[in-house]
């Protein structure tokens, strides 16, 4: 107990130091360095991230130097990194990641980040945070559709019970086997017929599990824009 009080202790001193230097606006490396202290015991405290951006920006604006804000973004992406190694569904670490990925426009970084998405979903498959990111990234990335719809099948038939890969799998399906000038060509119709063969697999495997069963309102709703002569789309 007394090595609780002692570390609840130090953890609200060293939040109340960052929160005085952002009510004087403190602006610079002092700033970064307490805040990080306090983000490597807590890295859900959004409040500390905000205020990280807010000097980041001070300290490096749109005319600093390239290497000085590339430098600046490795050392984010380290945290950040640190931060989701001891929560792996940190939301405002995940958030502050995907904001120095822009602000830094940092194409180096694409790929080290897909890779870095791939490990932690063979740790939990269903970390939607981390499928969140993986979109993000690839989209900036331009990683090929079909690449990505084998990686979310693979991810599928490990595990069933992943939403977020199926809902994933919906988005790209359109986009791999989809409408061509404005029309649903015959090809992502027999796709989505493919689709029900995976279905099938997934409902004998976890009958109970709600992700396939939405899934297949979802392909089913496709297959009747198609009867009905409309376009489809993810959803």
């Amino acid at each position: 107990r007394r090595e609780n009080e002692e570390r609840a202790k130090r953890y609200n001193a060293l939040s109340s130091a960052v929160m005085t230097m952002r009510k004087e606006g403190q602006h610079d490396q002092a700033a970064l360095d307490a805040a990080e202290r306090v983000l490597h015991i807590n890295p859900d405290h959004a409040t500390v991230w905000n205020f990280r951006r807010t000097v980041l920006k001070h300290m490096y604006p749109d005319d600093a130097e390239a290497e000085a804000r590339r430098a600046a973004c490795e050392r984010e992406f380290k945290l950040t990194q640190e931060a989701l190694g001891a929560n792996p569904k940190s939301y405002p670490s995940w958030f502050h990641r995907m904001w120095t990925m822009e602000w830094g426009c940092c194409e180096w970084q694409w790929a080290t980040d897909m890779k870095l998405t791939a490990k932690m979903l063979t740790l939990d498959e269903r970390n939607f945070h981390c499928w969140t990111y993986r979109r993000f990234v690839a989209r900036l990335a331009s990683v090929p559709a079909e690449k990505e719809l084998d990686f979310c099948l693979g991810k599928v038939e490990t595990n069933f019970s992943n939403y977020s890969a199926w809902h994933y799998r919906s988005k790209l399906l359109p986009v791999v086997h989809g409408a061509r000038d404005g029309a649903v060509g015959p090809a992502y119709e027999e796709q989505l017929r493919n689709e029900l063969t995976l279905l099938r697999s997934a409902f004998f495997t976890a009958p109970e599990d709600q992700s396939a069963w939405f899934y297949q309102r979802w392909l089913f709703g496709q297959l009747g824009l198609i009867a009905a002569g409309g376009e489809g789309g993810g959803a």
